[in-house]
């Protein structure tokens, strides 16, 4: 289960160069002055936010997914990456913004009258990371030994922004979708595998993932 352990664990990752807290305001119609809220947003919501940013790599995951021997070099496959990492830490500063927003904004669906389950969202992030990591599965099949030790660092580092983006959902969602973290292994189990190769220790601690 997501604890607040694994929460300081990776919390220097998460949330220190991306860090994008939502600005408290001060309620002066409220009794106490002392009393401060925190503004409601025009944002986005973690379920919208997720949807989005699955559509924004989708071109890069496909690139990824065509990768040959003749063509898996660190300079065919930065761009890439650089590529889904931005859009990534666009989706982590997003997310960000909706601390402390109340349910209904931050689990918005389609239909914003309504809020989310926990086996939608659980359904949302693990169709971000799969088709994702079943890519660089691919990548990591057809790259020769010579250059494998250099392409590695290049996912590795992919990957710690996907756990940051992880851990940003679970942290914003926290006290709302119970479960959220265990439903969300359930569905990865089918590329744990590439999680052990890239050695993504800190992603692998925040999902609680039995290897």
């Amino acid at each position: 289960m997501f604890s607040f352990k694994s929460l300081a664990v990776f919390s220097t990752l998460a949330f220190g160069a991306l860090s994008a807290l939502a600005v408290p305001v001060l309620d002066h119609n409220n009794v106490d002055a002392n009393a401060v809220v925190v503004a409601r947003c025009d944002c986005d919501s973690v379920p919208n936010i997720i949807a989005d940013v699955t559509v924004a790599i989708a071109p890069y995951i496909y690139t990824l997914q065509h990768t040959t021997s003749s063509n898996c070099t660190v300079e065919a496959l930065s761009p890439v990456v650089l590529g889904i990492k931005a859009e990534l830490s666009t989706a982590i500063v997003n997310v960000k913004a909706l601390i402390g927003q109340p349910a209904a904004v931050i689990l918005a669906g389609v239909d914003v009258s309504a809020v989310v389950s926990v086996s939608v969202l659980a359904k949302l992030v693990a169709d971000l990371i799969i088709p994702l990591f079943v890519a660089i599965r691919v990548c990591l099949g057809v790259c020769g030994a010579s250059v494998l030790a250099c392409v590695l660092p290049l996912f590795c580092s992919l990957g710690e922004v996907v756990g940051a983006l992880v851990y940003a959902v679970l942290s914003v969602t926290a006290g709302l979708l119970v479960g959220l973290d265990v439903a969300i292994v359930a569905l990865l189990t089918v590329v744990v595998d590439v999680f052990v190769k890239l050695n993504l220790s800190v992603l692998v601690s925040i999902l609680g993932i039995k290897l």
